[in-house]
C-alpha cells in the first residue's frame, strides 16, 4: 500500500513539473519580469525619462531627461527609485491628488539625489539639467511669497534654455513681489533695486515672446504699481504701450478671460491711449472666432 501511495505522489509531482516547463514556455518573453537592481542614488538612467545616447550607456549621468509628465500609475513602479521617478510621483500628486506638500517632499528629494551624483562624478550641472523639478518648485515658490527660491529655479531652467516662452516673466513677478516686501519694510533702496531687476526681466521675455498677452498686461500693471519708481522710465507711457499692444493682439486672439480686455482698454483710454472697440466688439460681445 505504502508503495502505491509513494509512486501516485512521484506521478503528480512528475505531472507538476511538466505543466509548470509547458506554461513558462508559453508565456513570451516580453512578459516575463525580472528583477533589477537599481542604484537609489542614479540620476535616472534605468528610468523611462533617461535619455541616454550609445557613449552614455554606462554612465549614471545622463545628459538630459523627458520633460513630460507620464502617468505614475500606468509606470507600474511601487517606490521611486530615481531622480527622475520621484519627479513623476511629485507631478502625480501635486496635480492628480492635489497634494502639494508631498509632491515638494518629492522634488526636493530628486534635487538631492541629483546632487549628490553631481558630487560624486565632478558634474555640479546635473542638478540643473532635470528642468522638470525647477519647472515644478518655481511657480510654487512664487505663489507662496518664496521670492528667491521661485528665483534660483527659474534661473536653473534659463541657464539650460534662454529661450523659455514665460519664464523671464515668472522671475519679474518674483522680483516685483520682492521688491514690494522690502519696500513696506522701509529698505527702499533695495526695493528699487528688485524693481530694476523685474523691469528688465520683463524686457527679456519680450524678446522671448513679444506678442504673449499675459506678459503684456503683467508688465503694464507692473508699471502702474506707485510703489515702482525707475529712473529715467517713463512708466505711465510704457504702461499705455503694452496694454495698447495686450488690446492689438486680443483683437485677433482675445483672452482666456474676457473681463480683462475691458479692464486693459480703461487703462489704456486712461493713460492716452487708443484703446480698441474692435477687441471688446470681437470678444467681450460673445462674436470672437479663437
Amino acid at each position: 500500500m505504502k508503495s502505491i501511495v509513494i509512486r501516485v505522489s512521484l506521478a503528480v509531482i512528475l505531472l507538476g513539473l511538466v505543466l509548470g516547463v509547458a506554461l513558462y514556455e508559453s508565456v513570451p518573453s516580453s512578459a516575463i519580469v525580472v528583477p533589477v537592481s537599481y542604484d537609489p542614488l542614479n540620476a535616472g538612467i534605468g528610468s523611462p525619462g533617461a535619455i541616454v545616447d550609445q557613449a552614455q550607456q554606462a554612465n549614471e549621468n545622463p545628459a538630459f531627461f523627458a520633460l513630460v509628465k507620464t502617468d505614475w500609475p500606468l509606470l507600474g513602479i511601487a517606490e521611486p527609485r530615481t531622480a527622475w521617478e520621484y519627479v513623476q510621483r511629485g507631478m502625480y500628486r501635486q496635480d492628480d491628488l492635489e497634494d502639494t506638500e508631498s509632491a515638494i517632499e518629492d522634488y526636493l528629494h530628486a534635487e538631492e539625489l541629483l546632487e549628490e551624483i553631481g558630487q560624486r562624478t565632478g558634474d555640479e550641472s546635473l542638478p540643473e539639467r532635470m528642468l522638470l523639478v525647477h519647472l515644478r518648485l518655481g511657480p510654487i515658490y512664487l505663489h507662496r511669497g518664496q521670492w528667491e527660491d521661485a528665483i534660483r529655479h527659474f534661473e536653473f531652467v534659463l541657464e539650460e534654455n534662454p529661450e523659455s516662452e514665460g519664464i523671464h516673466r515668472e522671475i519679474a513677478l518674483a522680483y516685483h513681489g520682492m521688491g514690494r516686501g522690502q519696500f513696506r519694510e522701509g529698505l527702499h533702496p533695495e526695493a528699487q533695486e528688485s524693481f530694476r531687476q523685474a523691469f528688465q526681466s520683463f524686457e527679456a521675455e519680450l524678446e522671448v515672446a513679444p506678442n504673449n498677452q499675459l506678459t503684456l498686461y503683467d508688465f503694464g500693471e507692473f508699471l502702474l504699481d506707485p510703489e515702482v519708481r525707475l529712473d529715467g522710465v517713463d512708466q505711465p507711457e510704457q504702461a499705455r504701450a503694452q496694454f495698447q499692444a495686450y488690446l492689438e493682439r486680443a483683437e485677433r486672439h482675445c483672452d482666456t478671460y474676457p473681463i480683462r480686455i475691458l479692464k486693459v482698454d480703461k487703462k489704456a483710454r486712461n493713460l492716452g491711449g487708443a484703446g480698441s472697440d474692435l477687441a471688446i466688439e470681437n470678444c467681450v460681445e460673445g462674436k470672437a472666432v479663437r
